[in-house]
């Protein structure tokens, strides 16, 4: 799960294959890599004004008009074709991840921001030279939000193919408001046409997997009750809609949400009438605050022959790349830059080098700020010989 201060801002040992991402060379045909990395494109110099702060503004009183003639003037706006074609221009960041990636089956990439337009997700993304990304479909933090426009759709479908970004490698993440096993019905109701709502956005925009939070007893019902009812609200949205596969994410089992064991997850596939789209999306911090260790090769090979046992490895589907904060078995959901918190490097070269993870959305969720860095990073322990 993206941290809730970074989210909303951006916001394989096996024999080498050619890998069907995009060259750089097809998308800038003739950028020159700097050996340096420079710093990330932050999101916010694409970002539109709101339109509510637009209203506030006061216009220039006489006096200020006379005194400073250009108050009143501004500069003109760039156009969205003007837009496309600097998010479309790879920067020398970007060529520095896909040449670390190289051949590699890892689809690493990060949580992006779809501000000024959904479309504007994939240009972020490929300017950072992403090779899979996650992005919220809405506010994440409003039940309601604006129909989905034609234009949008159009527009987003459009950046793909500029882009040349495989559809498949896209992961939106649920609002955080979602509880799929509350025992409170106006909360429940509220979870299931929301969740419905960004589902079938999924639909439009040709979207394949769709990832979300199971929920939480909120100390009100049993952890069986709750499980079922999660359960419930997966069934009644598959049963409206087509195309999408449903990924529980892992949770650390903080408080009293539910999907932190991996029975949980299985009791909720289980309970899922169409198990082909029903899959899971492992989370590396929420698993190690649940208390499985991966940070040594015994006893990571430990924690995936459980997952593969209890879950299932073909139900696995997506993957959210975090260091953590908390200790292991801490229950606690902090995120922390990869190398950098309690699982360290050994932990991801474990999991960058097994080929169960090959051809998988990889998505970094990590604090703001050294995302391509990191991406570098986890290619670098990659062992191709």
């Amino acid at each position: 799960m993206p941290s809730r201060t970074t989210r909303s801002r951006t916001k394989q040992n096996v024999k080498p294959e050619v890998s069907n991402s995009p060259t750089i060379a097809s998308l800038v045909p003739k950028l020159e890599v700097n050996d340096d990395v420079v710093d990330t494109v932050v999101e916010e110099d694409i970002k539109q004004v709101p339109k509510k702060q637009q209203r506030k503004k006061k216009a220039p009183s006489a006096e200020e008009a006379d005194v400073k003639p250009l108050v009143a003037s501004k500069k003109p706006k760039k156009e969205a074709k003007d837009i496309k074609e600097e998010m479309l221009q790879q920067s020398a960041v970007a060529a520095q991840v896909l040449k670390a990636a190289g051949s590699s089956l890892k689809w690493l990439g990060v949580h992006v921001s779809a501000a000024g337009g959904i479309e504007q997700a994939v240009y972020n993304a490929r300017q950072m030279g992403c090779r899979s990304f996650a992005l919220f479909l809405k506010n994440q933090r409003q039940w309601a939000s604006k129909p989905l426009e034609d234009s949008a759709v159009e527009k987003f479908k459009n950046a793909l193919q500029e882009c040349d970004f495989p559809v498949e490698r896209i992961v939106p993440h649920s609002s955080y408001l979602f509880n799929l096993g509350s025992p409170d019905k106006d909360i429940l109701e509220k979870t299931r046409n929301a969740m419905l709502d960004e589902v079938q956005r999924c639909e439009r925009l040709g979207i394949k997997l769709y990832n979300f939070h199971s929920g939480s007893t909120t100390n009100k019902c049993t952890v069986e009750e709750c499980l079922t009812t999660v359960a419930e609200t997966i069934n009644l949205t598959l049963k409206k809609t087509r195309g999408v596969t449903l990924l529980i994410e892992t949770m650390s089992r903080q408080g009293n949400t539910v999907g932190g064991h991996f029975e949980e997850l299985r009791s909720i596939i289980d309970q899922v009438e169409d198990k082909s789209r029903i899959g899971v999306c492992l989370d590396t911090c929420h698993i190690f605050a649940a208390g499985y260790d991966i940070r040594s090769e015994t006893v990571y090979e430990e924690t995936m022959s459980e997952f593969e046992r209890i879950v299932g490895f073909k139900y696995l589907k997506a993957v959210h790349l975090n260091d953590s904060k908390g200790a292991l078995g801490s229950h606690l959901d902090r995120h922390e830059n990869i190398g950098k918190g309690l699982i360290a490097k050994a932990g991801f070269s474990f999991l960058m080098n097994d080929p169960r993870f090959n051809r998988l959305p990889m998505i970094l969720e990590t604090p703001e700020g050294s995302y391509t860095d990191e991406m570098i990073l986890l290619h670098s322990l990659e062992d191709r010989k």
